[in-house]
């Protein structure tokens, strides 16, 4: 039962890391779009 239990909560956990990569990932592209326009603008 404990193991079980375990092995949910790591699963979620990884869950939880790669989707919060994900969106570094995303802000970072948002990021990196902006950059260039913002400079444009001054």
């Amino acid at each position: 039962m404990i193991s079980k239990y375990l092995c949910r909560s790591e699963v979620n956990y990884n869950a939880q890391v790669s989707e919060v990569l994900a969106n570094m990932k995303t802000m970072k592209k948002v990021i990196s779009l902006g950059m260039p326009i913002r400079q444009q603008t001054n």
